[in-house]
């Protein structure tokens, strides 16, 4: 079978990191870059070896390019989703789907007039970790869930120039996570209830955000969850998972980055990631090899448009109830 061409718009540090996962993924062939900005246009035009697009509609009538990859900015991926899908090429679109639930509802419409092929990046759902708690729960070994706790702490603060087009704490760093408790729980949420704060990060109080939140979730079949999120790691990048079934618990994390201790002095030391990049470098990966897989098998997105809508919608009602202060009821 012939290898999907694939063009890549979107050279910032993520969408660089995808376009080099484009080179190293199996049956796929990185052929176009497209960026604005000129100076990460020829750096992808040099390093990749392959001819560059200013404009990101030129990559897309590009009769070479089968398939699009999607990093840009949050705030730009209902414009460049709105103009890729008539063209009826897969899209992988990095998550969020997009910052406002509106444009979210527009784009899974356009997904359905289209038949078209979207798959958005929650990464998560390919860590082989992640990937075998669910496969246990899916089992029935663990009985069935009822609680599922959730915690990932970036390493440090955001820079103050990201804040305000992050989408806020809940936003952009909680859409994985309800995603990824909607996922292994296998169950739609159906209340949120947010509490935040400012607890080391001064400067987010003028910019109306916070750096450590908690949710309290409903889910549709009565089980319980509760997600931490924060910006205080303290120089390490921590993200762990626990289901509670009726039978057993499964554990989803990391304790280490490489499987090695060194114990002495009474004390144990491992060495943790520092970085989202670093400790998910296996599922970044696994995403775009399972995009390259399900188009070149005609199967299914299988974290599609739907899912992405889900996602920020969620991520919405949990803004919503912290600035409220009043849990959130959710109706799909």
């Amino acid at each position: 079978m012939a290898n999907l061409k694939i063009g890549t718009i979107g050279l910032g540090r993520l969408g660089y990191h995808h376009t080099k996962n484009v080179t190293r993924t199996f049956g796929a062939e990185l052929v176009a870059v497209a960026d604005a900005f000129p100076d990460a246009l020829k750096r992808g035009e040099t390093d990749f070896g392959v001819k560059g697009y200013a404009d990101y509609r030129d990559l897309i009538n590009d009769p070479e390019v089968e398939a699009i990859v999607i990093a840009t900015p949050t705030q730009t991926h209902y414009e460049v989703l709105m103009a890729a899908i008539p063209s009826g090429k897969p899209i992988f679109c990095e998550k969020p789907i997009t910052f406002e639930l509106d444009e979210a509802e527009k784009i899974v419409k356009e997904v359905e007039r289209y038949n078209a092929f979207v798959m958005i990046g929650y990464m998560r759902r390919y860590d082989p970790a992640y990937m075998a708690g669910k496969k246990m729960i899916e089992s029935g070994e663990c009985g069935k869930p009822i609680y599922v706790h959730d915690c990932c702490r970036d390493p440090k603060g955001p820079p103050p120039n990201y804040v305000p087009q992050s989408g806020g704490l809940f936003v952009d760093m909680g859409v994985h996570d309800l995603d990824i408790v909607r996922w292994m729980m296998g169950c739609e949420i159906t209340e949120i209830y947010s509490r935040g704060s400012v607890l080391k990060y001064d400067f987010l109080n003028e910019l109306n955000d916070v750096d450590h939140g908690q949710m309290l979730l409903k889910f549709e079949n009565g089980a319980l969850g509760m997600i931490e999120v924060c910006r205080n790691g303290n120089n390490v990048y921590e993200c762990r998972t626990e289901v509670v079934g009726k039978e057993k618990t499964i554990l989803v994390g990391q304790d280490r980055l490489t499987n090695v201790t060194m114990i002495g002095d009474r004390s144990r030391t491992t060495d943790m990631s520092d970085w989202v990049l670093e400790r998910f470098k296996d599922a970044y990966e696994g995403e775009l090899q399972a995009f390259v897989d399900c188009v070149r098998a005609g199967n299914p997105s299988p974290v599609d448009a739907y899912d992405g809508l889900v996602g920020i919608k969620l991520a919405l009602a949990a803004t919503e109830s912290y600035r409220t202060d009043k849990p959130v009821q959710l109706t799909y």
